[in-house]
């Protein structure tokens, strides 16, 4: 499908692509508002708590380039189906579990969801938005935070009121619902069985832009991971509600709510690296703030502006990718740069989840302030490049 193509079969897989987004994302964030609090009442200490949180992510890590390629062998939506077939499962094991395994077990079905969903996902809205793959891809991400201001406060009120139950249940609902529209989607449009002579290899999906943007993403899952299941069982011991952690992850969807929109309508016209790496240069100064705000409700604070960082990286650093391979390589590329995403979110919890069990929440909160600076230098670098005309990407003038 050409880029500059937007007819109307194309405004309707974009439109399920965003909604697939939109709700899949709900569902997940039910989950993750709630898990390593869920965790820590079944008496799990803080170190297995943080390794079941980030088990998700060596899962999706190791079957992203699976996925990719099942995706551009036949259509995101198949993939995107499959992966909330996953989420199903998942969240129906979340509800009957009750020890580490279970909840182990559960999570490794999670990560299968996360690599069959997700980067199909950023492919199908990039693809079928053509020449506004820069505002769709913000418009992606305002769906995510729009879910990050939503949930977590519904969910934190579910367990405070009712329990863990009705928050698992939903889970399975929402991704049951996904499950049939993607694969009514996947019907529609057929599967691409491009000829061998024809298909682009992995090869053509990996170049230094993908390279230098998926190292970035290995700090952002770093950080992001780290941050928000670390913050979650550390409120849990500070004896907060549920609903405080809610709040907290409310705040961030607010500011980066607005930051993706900026973000998506300047990254077709601008560099796109420039603004991630101011967005990357915001998220360092919050988390210096963090191990003096981490109470709340100073680290509201901390949420806004940190949500704000976030949401200037998000939707430049996927069109960077999209658009720096052909179609025919796209969900492979973006599988690469998820991976990235992925094996950060694995080491980070539990290399910072091992300071904050040994030494205390708050030194590990001072030395996370060292990961965005590189993310910083990446970004710097590559925007650079792209403005001396080093390297380019597909349909964007700088």
């Amino acid at each position: 499908m050409p880029i500059s193509r937007m007819g109307s079969s194309v405004s309707r897989d974009l439109l399920v692509g965003l909604i697939s987004t939109g709700i899949y994302f709900f569902a997940s964030q039910l989950i993750m508002s709630v898990l390593a609090r869920y965790s820590r009442d079944l008496g799990i200490d803080v170190a297995s708590t943080s390794f079941v949180w980030s088990l998700l992510s060596l899962v999706a890590f190791i079957l992203r380039p699976l996925a990719g390629y099942m995706a551009d062998r036949t259509n995101s939506y198949l993939a995107m189906s499959l992966g909330c077939l996953f989420m199903v499962i998942a969240a129906i094991m979340y509800l009957f579990s009750s020890s580490l395994n279970e909840l182990i077990t559960g999570r490794i079905v999670q990560g299968v969801a996360a690599a069959y969903f997700i980067s199909p996902s950023i492919a199908a809205v990039a693809t079928a938005a053509g020449i506004k793959a820069g505002m769709a891809l913000g418009i992606r991400s305002m769906l995510i935070s729009l879910t990050s201001i939503v949930v977590p406060p519904l969910a934190g009120a579910l367990v405070d009121s009712i329990g863990y139950s009705p928050v698992f249940i939903m889970t399975a609902l929402l991704a049951g619902f996904l499950v049939i529209l993607n694969a009514l989607e996947a019907k529609r449009i057929g599967f691409k069985y491009v000829n061998r002579s024809f298909r682009s290899g992995w090869r053509e999906a990996l170049n230094k832009i993908v390279a230098l943007v998926t190292i970035t993403a290995l700090f952002n899952g770093i950080l992001f991971l780290t941050l928000t299941g670390i913050l979650q069982a550390h409120y849990r011991d500070l004896g907060y509600e549920a609903k405080i952690y809610g709040y907290f992850m409310m705040f961030f969807g607010l500011s980066s709510i607005v930051s993706r929109y900026i973000a998506g309508k300047l990254s077709s016209q601008k560099n796109p690296a420039l603004i991630a790496t101011i967005g990357h240069i915001i998220t360092t100064a919050s988390i210096y703030m963090l191990k003096h705000m981490y109470y709340a409700p100073l680290s509201y604070i901390v949420a806004l502006i940190y949500g704000f960082g976030i949401g200037l990286t998000i939707p430049t650093q996927q069109l960077l990718v999209a658009y720096s391979v052909p179609e025919s390589a796209r969900n492979r590329a973006v599988s690469i740069y998820a991976m990235g995403f992925d094996l950060g979110g694995f080491i980070g919890p539990l290399i910072y989840g091992s300071i904050a069990s040994i030494y205390g929440y708050i030194v590990s909160y001072q030395y996370l302030v060292l990961i965005p600076l590189v993310s910083i230098a990446l970004m710097t670098y590559l925007a650079i490049k792209l403005s001396s005309g080093e390297l380019r990407i597909i349909g964007i003038r700088i």
